[in-house]
């Protein structure tokens, strides 16, 4: 898949776990896993970026 259309869907998906943050129903187990799952997105992303630019470590 293209760098951009995989960035764009990855930041889609992040953004949906933000907005479900929103939820003032939520538990505080709900909020921690919605927190931990918005960060490995932005971890997915990071990664992303780097195998785009080639800034990864090289094995």
């Amino acid at each position: 898949m293209e760098y951009n259309k995989s960035k764009q869907r990855l930041e889609e998906m992040k953004q949906e776990l933000i907005d479900e943050l929103e939820n003032p129903g939520l538990t505080t187990a709900e909020i921690e896993r919605l927190k931990m799952y918005i960060a490995n997105y932005e971890y997915i992303i990071e990664l992303t970026d780097m195998n785009h630019y080639g800034r990864g470590p090289g094995i």
